[in-house]
């Protein structure tokens, strides 16, 4: 047993995996059979923890290559031909040098070469991407190397929303061009702009219109999650009640990662034979902001004023529709309209806030129980 069960970083091994049956038996039933689909979800609600944990599962496992590609930190059509490329090889080194080169060799605008890494002085192998040959030719000879494997290959796209902000203007088109012809992949796009991926996919005038199905990833069900929590606790000799895992699941608004960390936390300030209780709950989460807080900190001395005035206040209301309201702006003592607007835009930009529903919100739980203590 590992020191802390409520795991949150990197692959959650199959015990620590909360839930997502359903969820999970849908996307391997659609891959399985050949569906391409499109995975929607607030941020940190468990998209690529499910992603993966559906690669470990037969038959994914055992007939299937799997890949992963978090396009987030993406900028440019260079930049996702680059991650994909990496994505691909990296998986195929632990099958043998033979079966990387003949990818590299495939894949002409990808060269491996070895550095030496400035800390260990160890030989590290790096890949580059080369400025002579267009991304459009990566990506036609990654699919074709894709189509030509021995196993079929599944492909997750992560924040695939990304593609819309590029600079490059047909994107979208370029991969449909491609992926519409392929037998061999299967695809999954996941994203947390649900607005824009259902714009992606759902809109007549869009080059994906109509070719995935869809698969909304909601909170887990808090039976479930109180299911969860207790067993762990209880393997552990602690105790926690469903009273006060419910009041967890309502801090946290249902949000995985959230969770998570809460549990995580109340976890290790236990002793064994102990029971948690509201007054330790309430010790961990200011313990949580307060270590987050200098981070935090450091994020608004980047925004200015009139942008912090309006983060405070929607993280105030927690959800706001109508932000350019004359109401909202009187109770919050913002500037005007016009100010807000370029205000909410800038934000939008940054990840800082996020739209969905013709609501505006902050995602990240802590930091707007962070900005909600400074406002006072």
């Amino acid at each position: 047993m590992i020191t802390n069960p409520f795991i949150l970083t990197g692959d959650i091994p199959e015990p620590y995996f909360c839930d997502r049956q359903e969820e999970t038996k849908r996307l391997i039933t659609a891959i399985t059979g050949g569906e391409n689909i499109c995975m929607v979800s607030p941020r940190r609600m468990g998209k690529s923890k499910l992603v993966k944990h559906c690669y470990r599962q037969t038959p994914l496992c055992e007939d299937y290559y799997c890949f992963y590609i978090d396009l987030l930190h993406t900028a440019s059509l260079r930049d996702f031909a680059f991650a994909f490329g990496k994505c691909v090889f990296e998986a195929l080194q632990p099958m043998g040098e033979k079966v990387a080169m003949e990818f590299l060799r495939v894949v002409k605008s990808l060269t491996a070469s070895f550095t030496l890494d400035p800390i260990s002085g160890m030989p590290q192998l790096s890949l580059s991407l080369s400025d002579n040959i267009a991304p459009e030719f990566t990506f036609e000879n990654i699919f074709r190397y894709l189509e030509n494997a021995d196993k079929p290959c599944v492909v997750c796209f992560d924040e695939f929303q990304q593609i819309a902000n590029y600079q490059e203007k047909n994107v979208e088109a370029l991969l449909r061009g491609y992926i519409q012809h392929l037998g061999n992949t299967h695809f999954v796009y996941s994203g947390s702009e649900r607005h824009m991926l259902y714009e992606m996919f759902g809109a007549h005038t869009r080059p994906f219109y109509r070719s995935t199905g869809f698969i909304e990833l909601n909170a887990i069900a808090l039976d479930k999650y109180t299911e969860f929590v207790q067993y762990w606790f209880q393997q552990y000799n602690k105790t926690i009640d469903a009273e006060l895992i419910a009041l967890i699941y309502s801090v946290a608004e249902g949000n995985t990662f959230a969770l998570q960390k809460i549990c995580h936390e109340l976890f290790a300030a236990l002793q064994e034979n102990e029971t948690a209780n509201r007054e330790l709950l309430q010790t961990v989460v200011n313990n949580i902001i307060e270590t987050e807080s200098s981070r935090y900190e450091r994020m608004l001395s980047h925004i200015p004023a009139r942008q912090q005035e309006l983060l405070k206040a929607i993280a105030q209301e927690n959800r706001v529709e109508k932000i350019m309201s004359g109401q909202f702006i009187r109770k919050y003592g913002l500037s005007s309209s016009s100010s807000v607007q370029n205000a909410i835009k800038r934000l939008l930009d940054m990840d800082l806030v996020t739209l969905d529903n013709k609501q505006y919100f902050i995602d990240d739980i802590f930091f707007r129980m962070y900005l909600r203590r400074i406002s006072h």
